[in-house]
């Protein structure tokens, strides 16, 4: 047997609970209902699990997110939920393209790059 490092270790744990998550919740719905509130709960975690499995690093790279900065990770959220925003009140997307439009136009000239 192998010696494993912590990281590979880590990795297969979450991805042996994440298994154990989806197999659980399709047992539940399966033999139960699919309107079970563990059902929805155990295949919601395996997926976030398996999120979690792939953003993992492995020895051939390092985690997914260590090359994002926290100003990128800040600006993804904001995105998120604008759009859940504009899903819910369309009626807000002409202001928010406009405002968009004039941050682009206003960015050069605040950092200093348009005469």
């Amino acid at each position: 047997m192998t010696l494993t490092t912590r990281p590979q270790l880590n990795r297969l744990l979450v991805a042996l609970c994440a298994l154990g998550c989806l197999v659980s919740g399709l047992a539940i719905g399966l033999l139960d209902s699919w309107n079970n509130l563990w059902c929805g709960s155990f295949v919601r975690s395996s997926l976030l699990l398996g999120a979690f499995w792939l953003g993992m690093p492995t020895q051939g790279r390092a985690a997914a997110w260590a090359g994002f900065s926290p100003s990128w990770v800040l600006a993804g959220i904001a995105a998120v939920v604008l759009l859940g925003r504009v899903i819910r009140q369309p009626q807000i997307l002409l202001p928010l393209i406009g405002a968009a439009m004039t941050l682009l136009w206003l960015w050069p000239l605040l950092a200093g790059k348009r005469r």
